[in-house]
């Protein structure tokens, strides 16, 4: 039969603040108050106290006798042990872990992280998980695994804290997660510091009434009303204690613990089924800081997502661009649920072919007729063998990234399997440089089928647009703009329609279905029309599910300010981080347009800007802040959620610069820096051929 008990870990020995447990709060110990705001908890049975042998803790002891609560003592270095014994000797199944520098702690919180343990079958493990304030820590975890944990469990960091081996090993022991309601990492509000103790008191001191139990939200309004207070204690670092025991592990020839050991676990089945371990090569650990960033996501809400340890990030990547609106958006949820509820796939056409098609045709200026494919480079080489049979030429002129089809990948530094003559047939020009098209067109007269051209996250210079149309006709080739990524993000007609500057052919993708596989080709009807000999056809071009999903992002752009959104966010955005980055002294630079941008670093005092990068990606996702190359801005993103990241933001490059300052920022790096798929980092250089391979291998915009 289970027996929840609290478990609360005290002992008078703080290296920092010797006696905190015992400190005043209002006129009563600082655990007396933990205990009493317990004592709201309804889901606890019992409180028991866990503290040492030593003679030092007698006081905690006889405090526990005073209160009339258990007390369980145990070895001074081993608190793993001591959990176990309290376990025990006083029948808890399962035991809430707490620690008595945590006197604000939530009864209600509490609660919510032993009826998730209750709710999940076969749970081992809970905890409160989010980007929540350092005080608030809860954990639950069943006596069967605590016995596990005390009987394998080896290294420093796992027998002075409680709950690594358990985390460490989710092939052995089920968990879950409690999300915190609300992203407020920076907080600090557990006891630590004398300057901890100063907050805590203050905090106390407005807040407490007897009989009454004051909530987290009481105390966060508090800090909100008067900000002089999150102050006293900024800066401090988190969960230092552990990084001492880690320390003592690498000392002793330990491996560093991972803070994902779920991601760790599904990368290392990965690699034994799947090449390269990924479907998508810029989604590879490798392009990310290896041992801190998550490897896999498991869900997302708006614009946050929650990965496979159960830790919440808000989302800029936003699936490489294809997340429009917001992850799992009620309008295209309900449209794809409805639409599974009729079918997904039909041995004829669907209505829902005709009707996206129609709307792409009213909304995109170059649009009289479309065609429908799963993915951005299908479109692009659809586009391109169109192009080659109007024109009956064999060359194309490119800007940008364009797929992973025959076509373009020859002029990748992948191009094995693909014949050596196609690279030959294509060619690259610079982006802001008409004068390099102009060149190309030339030096080959009547031979180009086709110049197709991708955005980066670079604003277009006065007239380059318009010179390359007029440049591309003058020739007799087909203006083909791949909108893969800018389409339904610049303006509800796309980049075109925001600059006004209509191709011949466009490609959209990404954002049309906010995630599910759709793109489409589109462009006037003299052109599509020659794909009644041009030989693109596919099982799932008419996939209703995809199509009901476009069919409601559509409806959004339309009848909501999607479009407005992105922009007037994304302004403030580029707004309050240019002044965080001037204020940092860091050398990174912030690019591109409000609904797109792009952070570039440089290098800077021996330090290559993959490495400054790396560390700054490092410090957000710490922070909750999931940064990848390009920005993007969803229409579910708020002002407050630019405001945490502004903080985050802040805080990195705060790091970066002290690392910079006193060259210690491979020592700040807790993995590997990341490496890049192969694509230029600055947007702009010549192209994949013409640029040497170590800059192909930086990181950029990933698309592929």
């Amino acid at each position: 039969m289970s027996r929840v008990v609290a478990v609360v870990q005290a002992r008078m020995g703080s290296t920092r603040l010797p006696g905190k447990v015992l400190a005043d709060l209002g006129g009563a110990p600082l655990l007396a108050r933990m205990i009493e705001r317990l004592g709201a908890a309804r889901t606890l049975e019992a409180v028991v106290v866990a503290t040492t042998t030593l003679a030092a803790d007698a006081p905690v002891r006889a405090l526990a006798a005073d209160l009339g609560v258990g007390c369980f003592a145990g070895p001074e270095d081993d608190v793993l042990a001591r959990y176990a014994g309290a376990a025990r000797e006083f029948a808890a199944d399962p035991v809430v872990r707490l620690t008595a520098d945590c006197p604000l702690i939530d009864p209600a919180l509490v609660d919510r992280c032993v009826e998730a343990f209750f709710a999940t079958p076969g749970c081992d493990y809970a905890a409160l998980g989010g980007e929540f304030p350092d005080g608030l820590d809860t954990e639950v975890i069943g006596a069967a695994a605590l016995r596990h944990a005390d009987a394998d469990a080896r290294l420093a960091s796992e027998r002075e804290h409680v709950t690594p081996y358990v985390k460490k090993h989710p092939e052995l022991f089920r968990s879950t997660t409690v999300p915190f309601p609300a992203v407020l990492g920076a907080r600090r509000w557990t006891v630590d510091e004398p300057r901890d103790l100063e907050l805590v008191r203050a905090i106390w001191a407005r807040l407490y009434r007897p009989g009454e139990v004051f909530s987290w939200q009481a105390i966060e309004a508090l800090l909100v009303r008067e900000p002089a207070l999150a102050a006293i204690n900024a800066g401090i670092e988190r969960n230092a204690g552990y990084r001492v025991s880690l320390a003592r592990d690498a000392a002793a020839g330990a491996p560093p613990v991972s803070r994902h050991p779920a991601s760790d676990a599904l990368w290392a089945r990965a690699e034994r089924v799947i090449p390269c371990g990924t479907q998508t090569l810029s989604k590879k650990p490798s392009q990310f800081v290896r041992g801190v960033y998550p490897k896999y996501l498991v869900g997302g809400l708006g614009c946050r997502v929650t990965d496979a340890d159960g830790h919440e990030y808000i989302d800029y990547p936003m699936a490489l661009g294809a997340i429009l609106l917001g992850h799992a958006y009620p309008s295209v949820v309900e449209a794809i649920a409805r639409q599974a509820c009729q079918g997904t796939l039909f041995t004829l056409m669907h209505p829902l072919e005709v009707e996206v098609a129609e709307r792409l045709c009213e909304l995109v200026p170059c649009a009289e007729m479309a065609r429908f494919m799963k993915n951005g480079s299908d479109a692009t080489a659809a586009a391109i063998r169109l192009a080659r049979a109007v024109t009956g030429r064999d060359r194309v002129a490119y800007c940008g990234y364009h797929g992973w089809h025959d076509w373009f990948a020859g002029t990748t530094p992948l191009p094995a399997g693909v014949p050596a003559a196609m690279a030959g047939l294509v060619h690259p020009f610079e982006y802001n440089r008409p004068e390099t098209l102009a060149a190309l067109l030339d030096a080959h007269p009547g031979e180009f089928a086709a110049v197709i051209f991708e955005q980066p996250a670079v604003e277009p210079a006065p007239g380059f647009l318009e010179t390359m149309k007029t440049l591309t006709h003058r020739h007799g080739a087909v203006l083909v703009w791949d909108e893969i990524v800018t389409g339904f993000r610049y303006a509800r007609g796309g980049a075109q329609e925001r600059y006004g500057v209509t191709p011949d052919l466009a490609c959209f993708g990404k954002a049309l279905a906010n995630g599910l596989p759709i793109s489409a080709v589109v462009g006037s009807r003299a052109l599509m029309a020659e794909f009644e000999r041009v030989f693109v056809s596919m099982t799932y071009g008419g996939d209703a599910l995809a199509l009901a999903a476009a069919r409601a992002v559509l409806d959004e752009v339309t009848n909501r300010p999607v479009i407005e959104h992105l922009w007037t966010l994304g302004r403030r955005w580029m707004d309050g981080a240019g002044a965080v980055i001037a204020a940092s002294g860091v050398p990174v630079t912030l690019g591109g347009a409000p609904p797109r941008t792009l952070l570039s670093f440089a290098p800077s005092e021996g330090w290559t800007a993959e490495e400054i990068r790396s560390l700054f990606l490092q410090e957000c996702v710490k922070r909750g802040v999931l940064f990848g190359v390009p920005i993007f801005m969803s229409y579910s993103h708020q002002e407050t959620d630019v405001a945490e990241t502004l903080r985050a933001m802040e805080e990195a490059l705060a790091v970066v610069a002290g690392a910079l300052a006193t060259g210690t920022l491979r020592e700040r790096l807790e993995g590997p820096p990341v490496e890049a798929v192969f694509r230029p980092a600055v947007p702009g250089a010549a192209s994949v051929a013409k640029t040497p391979a170590r800059t192909r291998r930086r990181a950029a915009e990933a698309r592929s």
